[in-house]
């Protein structure tokens, strides 16, 4: 052993050697070998050569110990220590190192090596000496300016104190240089080349200056010049680290495993090989390296990196639970990693564990107060939970910490849509105004869109037109350089702009003339709810919309006292509208669309009821009402129940263009033969989705309440996957997750919740769809949803439920019977939520005829929604409208429609005024058109403006109680 020790240190061989030492280490402490020290510090000797400078920091450090236990501290070491404190630049270094050399000259007898003696002098009373210590080989002198572009080193450049260099994410650290040749200089000619540990010191310094391509050819310098059996391992991390900041990733790669190979021990190789993969997008093989660099880092510090990158990997697959894992073992091991508290907060809110999420960033706040991405990250968690002061504080201080003349796009951006889902679309437009006018803006084409949008919605036709032109006409030159989002918002700003100026065109017209849903043809409607590029299909049958006429709208004079009456009462009617639960934001806008919609509708049904008394059917035009679809006859029909839901309908639709509230019924019959519809997920992949997991126990209870009644799903060909044994029912009834649900079932699919009719007695109607999916681009990932895909035949049998379900609302409504009316309208409520008809706005519709019906039988609806009370969850997990009924009465009804009193949960609230709304209907026998005569009337009232408003003046008297 001996021997093949020797040869192995010969050779330069420091891994065999390393090896061997190990062996003798590992006997030496069993035995209690008062030598151990000796062995420790060749060995840290041995690591030093390979440049692993905390290794040997650490073997120094243990044979300080074992000697000083001995009685006989080891002044090698003492010396050792010192110098790797310079090299490692550890704390209060030097101060630290000129202890250790005073602890050497003092802990040094007759029988310590006389050369050591004198090296810890020197050491103490000339500092030239350390760098003479620690570079050896290094001419004293600065080669020529030719000697130093000869050698590939920039002249004037100075030669670092220490190889090892911070970088961008981390330190580079100078790595093995096992096997590099000693050949001293032999041509005159050629200046003297230096020791290859300063040329890769000076080349890491190239690297933190951003010079990678001097540092490359450096590097290769170095490569090109060692034997290739015995490569310079420090040269190959080097170049790795400059090729994977330059996204030469292969290369990277390949440095790296020259590192690995020849030195498996050496972590910091194993973790950059890793960070390479995982750019790469090689995760598997990336894990496996960061897997092994955990296992190989020499401490914490090293653990806690290794814990980070691999946490980042994770989170670059989607699987956030892992990524949780990894850095919570970071933050652990590095209570002070920014970096890993900030991840851990990302993946946390990913997850939909957004308070979690905030406590983490709060972390990186209190350590640093101006670490931008937290405040960014926290203002969009807050955001999410609906904290609208805290995450506009939060967007505000984010903004303060960039330069003026280059803020952060996506901070604005995200800021606008808040302020946009506030109902406040004249603050988004300020924020994205000053956003696109900037002359960097990598998110351009969202922030176009995003404003064409809020002014669309505000009745600026023209200008949205041209901010949607302008994002859709924008080319990178490149497809795949536009993230998908933009993509997207692209495709929806044509469909957008042709809805604008299909709203222009009708501007003045009266509301009822005209429908959206008919005259938009159902292809252009189809592409526009799947926010898709145009078919060649819709490209030859779609007719574009013309362009604005040269005439300026109309404006009609209207009464200000009486449209500001209108307004007042609209808002405190759409003030109960509120969801007061996670992901919802108090949209002003949607609020007083909510309020206008439920009093034309409760107009509407005040005139019903009288020309119902006097025996009169009211008849409306088949023009402007949705029943028919696109290729209907003109005409008259009787009003319907579809008529009614055409009033919130419209309101939506003109309210935010930028949802795509379209009857399913009416898109292809193709599409709607395949079952368009609603997909709502609870849990998405490994996230908690932050409006609806709150009803997932619940849900999840439903569906295996239907497996075991029906004894199967069905998969995703439609055919029955059988469950009816006693073993997998048991497996099914065990399921807490959707992971767990999913295992039980062995594949994708899905139950009917069975839902009872109530015009016809044992009659059964589909109602929602519980679904759950294995996610397949997503580790351990499942979602589970309700989908309701809307079919002719369902459509039939819920159609001919409503008409039963109408005529019962009028003969409550006539009957003045008032907790009969309320019994009737959440009736028809249960089963317009189960219904879901609409490619969207189901659930704000149906809440607003319920506030309709109240309102038009003299008992307005004042109670707020219970916080974390979802409405219309409450009727999609139920299988009939009695237990919908008895949830949803105890805090909703007024005192007028309890029969027996219900006291409401505890923390309701009341309204701040209450309302009572008189409404003295024409007597004409069509339902009046809007709360205002034409398109523009609609825009302007939810715009809050009182000016040319109302041409028909419906005799309206609301009388506000405070």
């Amino acid at each position: 052993m001996t021997t093949d020790f020797a040869s192995a240190l010969v050779s330069r061989n420091y891994s065999a050697a390393i090896k061997h030492l190990d062996a003798e280490i590992k006997h030496a402490l069993a035995h209690t070998d008062s030598t151990v020290h000796q062995l420790l510090c060749n060995r840290a000797y041995c690591y030093e050569q390979l440049q692993l400078h905390r290794r040997a920091f650490k073997d120094y450090e243990e044979a300080i110990k074992e000697s000083e236990a001995s009685g006989h501290p080891s002044p090698h070491a003492l010396v050792q220590q010192g110098l790797l404190l310079h090299r490692l630049k550890k704390g209060n270094y030097q101060a630290e190192a000129q202890k250790l050399w005073q602890q050497a000259l003092t802990a040094s007898t007759p029988y310590t090596n006389a050369g050591l003696v004198l090296q810890a002098h020197k050491l103490l009373n000339h500092p030239s000496a350390i760098t003479a210590a620690l570079y050896p080989d290094f001419p004293q002198q600065a080669p020529s300016q030719a000697g130093a572009i000869a050698n590939g080193i920039s002249s004037g450049q100075a030669i670092p104190a220490t190889p090892s260099q911070p970088i961008a994410n981390g330190t580079v650290m100078a790595a093995p240089q096992q096997g590099q040749p000693h050949t001293p200089s032999q041509a005159p000619a050629r200046a003297r080349m230096p020791d290859p540990s300063a040329a890769i010191g000076l080349a890491v310094t190239q690297i933190n200056a951003g010079k990678l391509d001097e540092a490359d050819k450096l590097l290769t310098s170095i490569i090109d010049d060692t034997d290739k059996k015995a490569p310079n391992l420090g040269a190959h991390v080097a170049r790795g680290t400059a090729r994977a900041l330059r996204r030469e990733l292969q290369g990277a790669i390949e440095d790296f495993t020259v590192a690995v190979e020849q030195a498996p021990f050496f972590a910091d190789g194993w973790k950059r090989r890793g960070q390479a993969r995982s750019a790469l997008g090689h995760t598997t093989e990336a894990l496996e390296d960061l897997q092994h660099a955990i296992d190989l880092s020499p401490d914490t510090d090293a653990k806690a990196e290794c814990h980070t990158e691999r946490g980042m990997t994770y989170q670059k697959m989607h699987d956030f639970a892992r990524a949780v894992k990894d850095l919570k073992q970071a933050v652990k091991f590095q209570p002070k990693n920014l970096q890993a508290w900030n991840l851990l907060g990302l993946c946390q809110t990913s997850m939909g564990d957004i308070g979690d999420g905030i406590r983490a960033y709060q972390k990186v706040i209190d350590m640093q107060p101006d670490h931008r991405e937290a405040w960014v990250n926290m203002a969009q968690a807050r955001k999410e939970l609906g904290h609208v002061t805290e995450a506009e504080a939060a967007f505000k201080k984010a903004l303060s910490l960039d330069d003026p003349r280059s803020p952060g796009i996506h901070a604005m951006r995200v800021l606008a849509q808040m302020k946009q889902g506030l109902g406040d679309h004249w603050a988004a437009i300020r924020v994205l105004s000053k956003a696109i006018d900037l002359d960097h803006n990598p998110e351009r084409i969202q922030c176009l869109f995003l404003r064409g949008a809020c002014q669309h919605a505000l009745g600026y036709h023209d200008q949205a037109v041209h901010d949607y032109e302008k994002a859709f006409s924008i080319d990178s030159g490149n497809k795949e350089q536009v993230p998908d989002e933009a993509r997207s918002q692209q495709f929806l700003a044509f469909y957008q702009k042709e809805h604008a100026l299909y709203i222009r065109k009708h501007l003045d017209d009266p509301v009822l003339s005209f429908c959206l849903d008919k005259e938009l043809h159902p292809i252009f409607k189809e592409q526009w709810c799947k926010k898709a590029p145009p078919t060649h299909e819709m490209i030859l049958r779609y007719v574009m919309q013309p362009p604005f006429p040269s005439d300026p709208p109309r404006i009609t004079p209207a009464d200000k006292k009486q449209v500001k009456q209108l307004i007042e009462g609209a808002d405190a009617i759409g003030a109960v509208l509120v969801n007061r639960h996670q992901g919802f934001l108090p949209n002003k806008r949607q609020l007083r669309m909510g309020g206008l919609a439920a009093l034309e509708m409760a107009q509407t049904l005040r005139q019903l009821v009288v020309e119902r008394q006097a025996g009169k059917k009211v008849m409306v035009d088949t023009a402007g009402a949705s029943l028919g679809g696109f290729d209907a006859q003109k005409g008259q029909h009787e009003f319907s129940w579809r008529d009614a839901m055409d009033i919130p309908v419209r309101w939506r639709q003109i309210s935010e263009p930028n949802d795509q509230v379209i009857w399913v019924d009416l898109l292809t019959k193709a599409e709607f033969e395949a079952g368009f519809g609603s997909h709502t997920p609870m849990f998405s992949g490994q996230t908690k989705c932050v409006r609806y997991y709150m009803n997932f126990g619940r849900a999840l209870r439903l569906m295996k309440e239907v497996i075991a009644q029906e004894g199967h799903t069905f998969d995703a060909n439609n055919k029955p996957v059988g469950l009816a044994s006693e073993d997998k029912q048991a497996e099914v009834q065990a399921a807490q997750t959707a992971g767990d649900m999913w295992k039980a079932i062995g594949k994708d699919s899905w139950v009917v919740v069975p839902i009872a009719s109530t015009s016809r007695p044992g009659h059964t109607m589909e109602g929602t769809r519980l679904t759950i999916v294995k996610v397949p681009s997503q580790p351990d990932a499942y979602e589970f949803s309700i989908r309701t895909p809307v079919t002719p035949p369902r459509w039939r049998d819920f159609d001919q439920e409503f008409h039963a379900l109408w005529e019962l609302l009028l003969e409550a409504l006539t009957s003045g019977n008032k907790p009969q009316i309320a019994h009737a309208a959440l009736t028809y409520a249960y089963y317009w939520y189960n219904f879901m008809p609409l490619a969207r706005g189901t659930a704000v519709t149906g809440y607003i005829t319920l506030l309709a019906i109240f309102l038009a039988a003299d008992m307005p609806i004042t109670s707020y929604i219970p916080k974390d009370y979802q409405v219309d969850w409450e009727a999609i997990l139920a299988r009939s409208p009695t237990p919908f009924i008895q949830s949803v009465s105890s805090w909703l009804y007024p005192p007028a429609a309890k029969e027996n009193p219900l006291h409401g949960p505890s923390g309701q609230g009341l309204c701040t005024d209450s309302l009572r709304a008189e409404v003295e209907l024409p007597g004409s026998s069509a339902p009046p058109g809007g709360i205002s005569s034409d398109v523009e009337g609609d825009i302007s009232v939810q715009n809050g403006d009182v000016q040319g408003v109302l041409s028909q003046k419906p005799k309206l008297s609301i009388v506000m109680k405070g």
